[in-house]
């Protein structure tokens, strides 16, 4: 390949480095909301390419390390946004999300490039090993530090909802392999010891491979409508309140007043009236005024489900929750969010900070009030008289597909969220893709509901039935499709089989490189 990459040899690092940089910032853009997937085999083997022609370790890893940087900077912006919200106190923190994270998460990347310079190679299994090999810290990525795995490259596809199908299979691990084997085996394009008709031979490959997948995609999507829940009727709510004002003391009650405006227009026949993350900015469980309240607006013969803040009587515990209140005011089922947010819903290592004075340096810190993790019993599923069990997950925990699963059966996912926080950005398009994802993988609906983000009623194949686009506030109407019959492949196996892909994906490297040495 030396020859070929002769004029990049001459190349100093540093434009090398912004190449990179410039090519992961490109990557973003086939994410949500854009969706430009034809920019995916240009990103992935280009920087290939860069690595091709790189002679020193540190290189390796700075090569990736800027390709990933680019990419999470152009892909994370969003959550910057956030910290605009009160801007008088944590403004001073925006280099945090928009730099310093990003920063953290291209080191997953920058190893990537660091073990495919390493391992050396060429051709079509270096470029399997590098597929594997992404994927592998990918997942690393997702659980590392109580993990971040948004941005999975898998993603890409969620404006393609028959390449999607592939999570039912392999799970948006499996889908993120598939997706960077295809975007890298262009690169062979370029490699002279391959003979012509060879890089042919495999370039037709992956065009036959992208022509599959797309094709069993379609096929699946065949599948007539799926069956609904008999005497289930879904009315969801997307207020979208103002997150600046949502705690203050004048107008929180306003925002009660603006859901139930919302919940009275156009009268149904719903029995599950459904508002979104911390809809309800009161502690419903200690508070007997504001519960009685919130009873007219219960459906007859059925439940509220709101998001709701929840304050143990006693001690000083908090929780963020859901919780289904009846006609009668009573409180018929509680979930509290398992899966917090480091530093957005709890600071981890308090008493370390405070013990040696980091929190006195830095006050804002140590103003942060923490939601309280759950009992380890706790149920992770709803269930309420008259309605099909439900899996909830609050926001951010859907983002992490190998925890949607548990022992106790569910037949639909509940999503609440608050979306408002990141404005008119990227960031409410790519939660509602991954939220889709989620029904895919594990064939059962998902009812969405986001304060600014993106509503929806989504069946077991991903297909949206009744669907609100951010920033627009009202209801959607829906019966709620149930399971399908036969429950996916990767909902029986789970993560077994995206980590079975990325390790098998190694062996025929490693076994031809031992069989040379040999």
């Amino acid at each position: 390949m030396k020859n070929f990459f002769f004029s990049l040899s001459d190349v100093p690092f540093w434009k090398k480095a912004f190449a990179a940089f410039f090519l992961g910032a490109l990557l973003a853009a086939t994410l949500a909301p854009v969706h430009a997937i034809f920019f995916l085999p240009v990103c992935f083997s280009g920087l290939l390419l860069l690595v091709s022609n790189i002679t020193t370790r540190w290189q390796a890893f700075f090569t990736g390390w800027w390709f990933g940087w680019g990419f999470h900077i152009a892909g994370l912006y969003w959550i910057g946004v956030a910290f605009t919200i009160d801007a008088d106190t944590y403004a001073a923190l925006l280099p945090i999300p928009i730099l310093v994270l990003p920063a953290c998460l291209a080191i997953f990347t920058g190893l990537t490039t660091l073990i495919i310079h390493l391992l050396g190679g060429r051709g079509i299994l270096r470029i399997l090993a590098f597929a594997g090999i992404w994927t592998g810290l990918e997942y690393i990525r997702g659980i590392l530090f109580t993990g971040f795995p948004w941005n999975l490259i898998g993603y890409a596809w969620g404006d393609m909802l028959a390449m999607l199908q592939w999570t039912a299979f392999v799970g948006i691990y499996g889908l993120t392999f598939l997706t960077v084997l295809i975007s890298s085996i262009p690169v062979i394009l370029g490699d002279t010891t391959y003979s012509k008709n060879n890089r042919h031979f495999w370039i037709l490959a992956d065009c036959c491979l992208i022509i599959l997948l797309v094709g069993v995609g379609f096929w699946r999507l065949n599948a007539p409508d799926l069956e609904k829940f008999d005497d289930m009727k879904v009315k969801v709510l997307q207020p979208g309140n103002e997150q600046k004002d949502k705690w203050k003391s004048g107008t929180r009650f306003q925002h009660v007043k603006r859901l139930e405006d919302l919940s009275r227009q156009n009268p149904s026949d719903a029995n599950l009236l459904i508002w979104p993350e911390t809809a309800v900015p009161f502690f419903l469980t200690t508070d007997e005024r504001i519960r009685n309240y919130l009873t007219r607006n219960v459906p007859k013969n059925g439940y509220l489900i709101t998001g709701a803040p929840r304050r143990h009587p006693i001690e000083r515990k908090y929780w963020n929750s859901v919780q289904a209140l009846n006609a009668q005011g009573k409180i018929e089922g509680i979930y509290d969010k398992r899966h917090l947010l480091p530093y957005g819903e709890y600071l981890p290592l308090r008493s370390f900070l405070k013990s040696s004075g980091l929190a006195s340096l830095i006050p804002v810190l140590d103003q942060m009030s923490d939601f309280s993790f759950p009992d380890a019993d706790a149920s992770d599923v709803m269930a309420i008289p008259g309605v099909a069990p439900f899996r909830v997950l609050i926001c951010y925990e859907v983002t992490f597909p190998w925890e949607v699963k548990v022992d106790t059966k569910f037949d639909w996912i509940l999503n609440v969220t608050n979306d408002a926080w990141f404005g008119h950005t990227s960031g409410p398009y790519q939660h509602f893709v991954i939220s889709r994802t989620r029904a895919i993988e594990q064939g059962v609906s998902i009812v969405r509901s986001a304060n600014k983000g993106i509503t929806a009623v989504i069946d077991g194949y991903g297909r949206i039935l009744k669907k609100r686009s951010p920033l627009e506030a009202g209801a959607i109407e829906s019966s709620v499709p149930a399971p399908l019959s036969n429950r996916t492949l990767y909902f029986k196996a789970g993560e077994i089989i995206p980590l079975s892909i990325c390790l098998f994906s190694l062996l025929p490297f490693l076994i031809v490189r031992l069989l040379r040495r040999e």
